[in-house]
């Protein structure tokens, strides 16, 4: 008598390996294909990309998951989080492979991440895609099936997005006279603080809509400006902003190098319809490209058209596109 499988890998004649040391994770992520062809999607496929990665504590070993079968790689999956976290902020890496079922494949990868992350304390597991700007349109290839493996494995798209890049043959942006600029002295600076709760009022950003419904709203602001550091700081080139008259106008935080994102672009509910968007990203363009910027890039819920026409405006250009799906 025949006895049933007793997982749905084993039923495919698939295993999940999750390696042990940075090592063995390298090992079992070289090679990997990202298919969506964007610049992002591409670079977090790269040997230089993940090695630094792992030496930063941005990915961990336990964040990977591959299927092998027969002694070949069917598919694999990574996450990215900040050093001192436990679990990480999202699942970006994923390699489809060539096997004939590799939906089948990818959908057994992301329940099995998803499970393990939630028994390590992780209570919503984010996946983000990165396919080019015309993906409704022109989607490639691999994209369907990326989508239709997170379906099966219980993900729901919860908002999609557009990431703009500015380069010095943009021009540097002109800022309105009158604003005053005034740095804050960390994440925790209660200005500062007090500003970005106060950009949660009518948000258009469907992250901040989903997260309020659950989590107190201080404490989350607290939370997040602390996590901005990760990507946008550190906060040299911070800011809160204020008009002529001395009202606070909002913040914008950013980070300086040679290629930077602009991590977030607020305004106060009571000075919204005024430009002011567009004002607070020129002021940090600038920032950034006089602090040796070749690449700004930043992104945007595509719900939110002020943000997106205040990206326009200062010279940026559509790069890439953004799914952001959550189970």
């Amino acid at each position: 008598m025949r006895t049933a499988p007793d997982s749905p890998e084993e039923s495919m004649h698939v295993s999940i390996t999750r390696p042990s040391t940075p090592e063995e994770a390298l090992a079992l992520l070289r090679g990997a294909r990202s298919e969506l062809g964007t610049p992002i999607a591409d670079l977090v496929v790269t040997d230089e990309h993940l090695t630094t990665a792992f030496a930063n504590r941005n990915r961990r070993p336990e964040w990977v998951w591959t299927a092998d079968r027969d002694g070949r790689t069917a598919g694999r999956v990574a996450g990215w989080g900040a050093p001192a976290n436990d679990q990480p902020w999202i699942l970006d890496f994923f390699d489809l492979g060539e096997e004939p079922d590799r939906v089948d494949v990818m959908t057994a990868l992301l329940r099995r991440a998803t499970a393990d992350l939630r028994a390590g304390g992780l209570e919503q597991v984010e996946l983000n895609l990165f396919p080019p700007a015309g993906w409704r349109d022109d989607p490639p290839p691999a994209l369907p099936d990326l989508l239709a493996a997170a379906k099966a494995a219980g993900f729901e798209i919860l908002v999609t997005r557009r990431r703009f890049r500015w380069t010095p043959a943009a021009g540097l942006p002109s800022v309105r006279d009158g604003l005053r600029f005034e740095p804050v002295s960390g994440p925790d600076d209660p200005v500062l603080a007090d500003a970005y709760l106060r950009t949660f009022q009518g948000s258009l950003d469907a992250h901040t809509r989903r997260s309020l419904r659950t989590r107190d709203a201080a404490e989350l602001a607290a939370e997040e400006l602390a996590d901005m550091v990760n990507y946008a700081g550190p906060v040299d080139g911070w800011r809160v902003a204020y008009d002529a008259g001395g009202a606070l106008v909002g913040l914008v935080t950013g980070n300086p190098g040679a290629k930077v994102f602009t991590g977030y672009v607020g305004v106060v509910p009571e000075q919204r319809g005024h430009g002011y968007a567009r004002e607070l990203l020129a002021w940090m363009t600038t920032w950034q490209a006089e602090h040796g910027a070749e690449k700004v890039v930043g992104e945007t819920d595509d719900e939110n058209v002020p943000m997106r026409r205040a990206f326009e405006a200062v010279g940026f250009e559509e790069e890439s596109a953004r799914i952001d799906l959550v189970g």
